[in-house]
């Protein structure tokens, strides 16, 4: 058994005062409680070095995990970015398309279904198969999916629109072509004498059909032609004196008589305007003027109803 001698004592003063106490603390005890306590010290110690080492050694993961995090939230904000931007491109095509059908509209075109346009979409797409969303919530997931179904939407909606702007397209060339070719201007400027119709000859007296109208001016005003076409006949003709017939196709024909000297010749092209001729007083004819006739057909028809100006 140890004495009561075996002992450490701690001496406490309190500074300025000179008051001090004495605390006996046993050998043994101590002994123990270093026992305790340095082992404990050393095993907390050892934790430390364990713990720096691993965040050394796992620096880089730690590095690594940060940025795919920062890659992440980049990542979902560029969702939500084209998300809105394929919504705002929906709307475009929508507004796009209803131009589209006003247009036909205005152009007599009749607006036709497209047979697809009401055929479901969907199935993988092969170049988003390729894409990796294991990382992504089943929200950005849902997101991404519909991103992917509206852009075949976009897709299939813009093939088809491209489809219909080419039939537009043609269907406007073929309007234009049309109207190329179709008399629309008059073929000189100057007051009508006799117009299409029933009348009265002045050189036979009787009831006899004027097939054309009559367009008084001085002699040598230029006369043009009233659409595009191909010179039919540029010559003299019995009644009509020197003359000037255009061929302007789909059974259209025109004819310009009394002129008083011919500038176009046969089988030439000619377009809308073009001087053909000078106003004159040739043929079976009682003063200057034009006669001009519009054959459709192969039947004279009232000129004034081709007349736009």
């Amino acid at each position: 058994m140890a004495s009561s001698a075996d002992k450490y004592t701690l001496v406490l003063f309190r500074s300025g005062s000179g008051v001090h106490r004495k605390v006996s603390l046993p050998v043994p005890l101590v002994k123990k409680a270093l026992w305790l306590l340095v082992p404990g010290f050393c095993v907390l110690m050892l934790g430390a070095v364990v713990a720096i080492t691993l965040y050394l050694v796992n620096l880089d993961n730690i590095k690594d995990y940060t940025r795919v995090a920062r890659q992440k939230l980049e990542l979902e904000k560029q969702l939500d970015f084209f998300s809105r931007r394929m919504d705002d491109l929906r709307a475009q095509l929508a507004g796009l398309q209803e131009s589209s059908a006003r247009v036909k509209v205005m152009a007599n075109l009749a607006i036709v279904p497209d047979p697809g346009e009401n055929r479901g979409i969907g199935g993988p797409d092969p170049l988003a198969a390729e894409l990796t969303v294991s990382c992504l919530d089943a929200e950005r997931k849902q997101q991404l999916a519909r991103m992917h179904e509206a852009l075949q939407s976009l897709e299939l909606g813009a093939s088809r629109e491209e489809r219909e702007l080419e039939r537009l397209s043609d269907h406007l060339k073929e309007q234009q072509t049309l109207l190329n070719f179709t008399p629309s201007v008059w073929p000189v400027k100057g007051w009508i004498s006799s117009r299409y119709g029933y009348r009265v000859s002045p050189f036979t007296q009787h009831r006899e059909l004027h097939k054309g109208i009559d367009i008084v001016n001085r002699a040598g005003t230029p006369v043009v032609a009233t659409a595009d076409g191909r010179v039919a006949f540029a010559g003299c003709r019995r009644g009509y004196g020197k003359m000037v017939i255009i061929d302007h196709g789909l059974g259209r024909v025109t004819k310009y008589g009394h002129l008083s000297k011919l500038i176009v010749s046969n089988g030439e092209e000619v377009v809308r305007g073009q001087k053909i001729g000078l106003l004159g007083s040739t043929g079976r004819s009682t003063g200057p003027h034009l006669h001009y006739e519009v054959v459709v057909n192969g039947h004279a028809v009232d000129p004034m109803a081709f007349l736009l100006d």
